[in-house]
């Protein structure tokens, strides 16, 4: 069965899993690698003995196991009933080894391919075709199994990063060393010069903003943002309203999913329907003024705090800055939440920032961002779900 970017699919009657990547003969000679994350709480990867590669095959009780037979492929093989309780998700990325430092690219790769099998018995349960929209990146997670109410699922992802096994291992909560030897160092001083603006702000961060907080972080070739909750018996839908350079607005949604390659420059993973995650990839930052990141609580919910939810929206410039905007009113009348705002105007950084403003009590209009980057909330279209 073919599946598709976002889609989420329900493994049964698997007790080993295959997680099997194929790959056309690059247009340049590179090295691919598959690997694994095996994730707790938050999507963080807890020990360095969770990160499962070339280098180190098999994670400490053996229940995910890493194999390469050609140049062009690779596999990651799960025995789901031996994973650790504890590991809430297992990703599956695919990385260009020294992309970042040679220069290479995914968009070299003409065809990339998962097949999900069943390891005991040999056959596809799924297939997925993926990377025709990828560009610049240098990694990228293929997909994700998880945990929901007590069976495995698999969400096709397809996402690429830039910057590498690097940037991937930290959005994971991992570092790995950095190499120096490739940095050439210029023993001459440079010469005194006049006072130039603000540099890119490079420094690798993890932070959660405070109420109304602010924090610059640098503008990278692509941005990824997460809506993440916690209560299953809740479904959050994530809205990305935006302002283009050209002055155009519009809104990313589940009914209008986006482009990669032109306006709005801007993707919807896919509509999660339950518990979880959905995913906005900001495919061309320069391209963009301002976003604004919302939730909105389907009817079918009831209403209820966005708090208890524990919903939360994660902007990840791919460089190792990772920013969360968390929710700290209780709200119990609200359908809509306005999360973060982004600020894209200056060339080398982005701004952004806690704003938590909800919707009126009973109200489902949704909010509205402007061309100056100003909101409001209940200004916009009904909607429902």
């Amino acid at each position: 069965m073919q599946i598709q970017r976002g889609q989420k699919v329900t493994l049964e009657n698997t007790t080993q899993l295959e997680c099997f990547v194929r790959w056309s003969t690059p247009k340049k000679e590179m090295e691919l690698d598959i690997s694994s994350f095996l994730l707790q709480a938050g999507d963080r990867c807890e020990k360095d003995e969770h990160f499962i590669f070339y280098g180190q095959p098999h994670s400490p009780d053996k229940s995910v196991s890493y194999a390469k037979q050609t140049i062009l492929d690779g596999s990651i093989t799960i025995q789901l009933s031996t994973v650790p309780e504890t590991v809430e998700k297992i990703a599956i990325a695919l990385t260009i080894h020294e992309g970042e430092v040679q220069n290479l690219r995914f968009q070299e790769v003409e065809k990339l391919e998962l097949f999900i099998r069943d390891a005991d018995t040999g056959n596809n349960l799924y297939t997925y075709s993926f990377g025709d929209d990828l560009q610049q990146e240098t990694a990228i997670v293929v997909g994700e199994l998880y945990r929901y109410q007590g069976h495995w699922k698999f969400n096709v992802v397809g996402s690429g990063f830039n910057g590498g096994l690097e940037a991937l291992c930290l959005n994971y909560g991992l570092e790995i060393e950095n190499s120096e030897s490739s940095i050439q160092h210029d023993p001459t001083p440079p010469p005194v010069e006049a006072p130039k603006k603000e540099k890119p702000n490079l420094e690798k961060m993890n932070i959660n903003l405070k109420k109304k907080e602010s924090i610059s972080i640098a503008k990278s070739n692509k941005i990824v943002a997460t809506l993440e909750w916690a209560n299953p018996k809740k479904d959050l839908d994530l809205y990305c309203f935006y302002v283009l350079k050209n002055g155009d607005t519009g809104k990313v949604y589940y009914r209008s999913m986006g482009n990669a390659n032109r306006q709005p420059f801007i993707t919807l993973d896919g509509d999660s329907r339950g518990a979880g995650k959905e995913t906005i990839v900001i495919h061309d930052p320069s391209k963009l003024k301002y976003v604004l990141f919302a939730a909105y609580s389907a009817v079918s919910n009831g209403i209820g705090s966005f708090k208890s939810m524990k919903a939360k929206a994660v902007v990840d410039n791919q460089l190792g800055q990772r920013i969360t905007s968390p929710l700290y009113e209780k709200n119990r009348l609200a359908y809509w939440v306005a999360i973060a705002h982004i600020d894209f105007t200056d060339a080398d950084n982005i701004s952004v920032s806690h704003v938590e403003r909800y919707s009126k009590s009973g109200s489902e209009h949704s909010p509205e961002l402007y061309a100056d980057g100003l909101f409001e909330m209940d200004r916009g279209v009904v909607e429902f779900k």
